[in-house]
């Protein structure tokens, strides 16, 4: 047994600072739910900064004390954000559940009310938007989440369970509400809505999802562990980057969900 608690010491020193972050996410995975997760002691984030420091001392023994603690630094950046990023996706699946449960309640009853009695022109006029714009959101969420995933974890999942199920059923909520706006739209003679296509649609707004979720998760990171001057710069960058681009539709795909 003591043979084995050698090796697994000595694979967690070699670790690069990604590899912790993604040891420490299965391994805090396995504790429950998020909250339980992030309420953790001691906390996560403390946790992983430490492994990441035992990690670089280690392969750097023998270097100069500067070299090393430049190198502590620079790896203690990297884990950190990626540890943050972690954190601001599971929290924008929960933030998406509280807004989305409430807008979907008052969005069937418009549907149903809708399709039950006479259509009216502000219905008419107003309900596709509204229901796209929902759907929309749902989408560009759960894609961000898989590419956060992809991209930034080499394929290990970054949603704890409880938060997976809440974005399971936004999901569903999605599915719920264009099917009855598609059973309305054929009554009226109106477009429906294509999932698949319009998923194929929202890969920009996509890529600027996750992109606000990292400059956010810099700018934390920064705030803990850069100057003054790299964290007004990155507060300038993720001002810049969330404002408006002229022609891009009113989805809020650049804020969180």
């Amino acid at each position: 047994m003591k043979s084995r608690q050698r090796r697994l010491k000595a694979i967690e020193l070699s670790l690069t600072p990604k590899q912790v972050v993604v040891v420490w996410l299965r391994n805090a995975m396995q504790a429950g739910t998020f909250e339980q997760g992030a309420r953790h002691v001691p906390p996560y984030r403390g946790t992983v900064a430490n492994a990441v420091l035992h990690s670089v001392r280690e392969s750097m023994k023998g270097q100069p004390e500067p070299l090393v603690e430049r190198a502590i630094l620079q790896a203690h950046r990297e884990a950190d954000l990626l540890y943050l990023l972690v954190v601001d996706t599971n929290i924008a699946v929960l933030e998406g559940w509280e807004y989305r449960r409430r807008e979907y309640v008052l969005l069937l009853g418009w549907l149903n009310a809708e399709m039950q009695g006479h259509p009216t022109k502000l219905g008419i006029q107003m309900l596709p938007l509204a229901v796209l714009n929902f759907i929309k959101l749902v989408i560009i969420l759960d894609t961000a989440v898989g590419q956060v995933v992809s991209e930034h974890l080499d394929g290990q999942p970054v949603l704890f369970r409880d938060c997976e199920v809440k974005l399971q059923e936004q999901l569903q909520m999605a599915e719920t509400l264009s099917k009855h706006f598609n059973l309305l739209a054929g009554a009226l003679h109106l477009t429906g809505i294509d999932l698949a296509e319009l998923r194929n649609s929202l890969q920009s707004a996509t890529d600027r999802q996750v992109s606000a979720w990292v400059n956010d998760a810099r700018v934390k990171m920064l705030s803990l562990l850069g100057t003054w001057e790299e964290t007004h710069a990155a507060l300038d960058h993720a001002f810049a980057f969330l404002e408006p681009k002229s022609g891009e539709g009113n989805v809020g795909e650049n804020s969180r969900p």
